[in-house]
């Protein structure tokens, strides 16, 4: 499958990775190679993953970095849309109230 992230999500990516790095400089390109191969490895297992709320699937990250989710939805064609990255250590209420305005545009 191919997969595309939108720019949304790649705006996600950036945010993750500037926080990492006011934490502890270099962290930042560190996390956003590990949520790289995150998205690379959607390419095969696209799919598996469950459906929530039925409008979308996640995939939780596993490895260094284990806090973090991606959220996708497979199109015609077999692309994988990828359309928000969180940190699921969040406030679960604003997790998913973002998830579902990304989903619903």
């Amino acid at each position: 499958m191919r997969v595309t992230v939108d720019l949304v999500a790649e705006a996600d990516i950036e945010e993750i990775a500037d926080f990492y790095d006011l934490q502890e400089p270099g962290m930042g390109a560190e996390v956003e190679e590990f949520l790289i191969e995150c998205l690379g490895r959607l390419q095969t297992l696209a799919g598996i993953h469950p459906h929530c709320r039925g409008i979308y699937r996640q995939v939780i990250s596993r490895g260094r970095f284990p806090y973090f989710v991606v959220y996708y939805e497979i199109l015609a064609g077999s692309e994988v849309l990828v359309r928000a990255l969180q940190d699921h250590r969040r406030d679960p209420h604003d997790i998913a109230e973002k998830i579902d305005d990304r989903f619903t545009q």
